[in-house]
């Protein structure tokens, strides 16, 4: 059977288009790097639906990030994509095929969703700068800023840590920002402290 007569395969080349769509990040991008990406995810996402542990998730992550610093240019041409620029792509993606989708199917999307990183923006990040002042030196104060893996992870732990905090662990990491860019980009008046309160403070 011809892969365009498969309804599931349809179904993923079609939500990975979305993803990718729903990503600001495009935009930062050469023209041309959205069919790579497309192209580059499409082959390697069925390895991740197969995760069978949240290590097995780290590795692909990890896989598909060094593909991407090393392949993906900014609009000038010249620039590769920082790691924390790729994987926020890679993270949104994700988000919507598994997150939003339930691909490949309810009960593994359930899984996965669980090993799921936030899509952690600018805004964002200095939210958590402005609750964990100390925690990273020195802060990235940009996406473009975080260059490896090891600072990539050190603010998803951070992630890990406002939410056990800030949400007793009510949340997940995927759904981070589903909550917190509409509060930091939409409204108008919030609190620079971090009172320890599910508060405008910490918002």
């Amino acid at each position: 059977m011809d892969k365009w007569d498969d309804p599931a395969e349809i179904r993923l080349h079609a939500v990975i288009d979305m993803g990718l769509n729903f990503s600001a990040m495009l935009r930062l991008y050469k023209k041309e790097s959205k069919k790579q990406l497309y192209e580059k995810i499409f082959s390697e996402i069925k390895k991740l639906f197969e995760a069978k542990s949240e290590a097995d998730f780290t590795k692909f992550h990890l896989s598909i990030c060094d593909w991407g610093i090393g392949n993906i240019c900014l609009r000038d041409g010249k620039t590769f994509a920082s790691y924390g620029q790729f994987a926020k792509t890679v993270n949104v993606v994700l988000k919507v095929a598994i997150y939003y989708c339930h691909l490949p199917d309810c009960q593994k999307s359930k899984q996965i969703s669980r090993w799921l990183h936030a899509a952690v923006d600018t805004k964002m990040m200095g939210k958590l700068r402005r609750c964990y002042p100390r925690a990273i030196k020195p802060w990235p104060t940009t996406l473009q800023e975080i260059r490896d893996w090891q600072s990539y992870k050190a603010i998803q732990e951070l992630v890990c840590r406002f939410i056990r905090e800030k949400h007793q662990e009510g949340i997940l990491p995927v759904q981070l920002d589903d909550i917190y860019w509409w509060k930091l980009n939409k409204a108008k008046v919030y609190g620079n402290s971090c009172s320890g309160k599910f508060t405008s403070a910490c918002l």
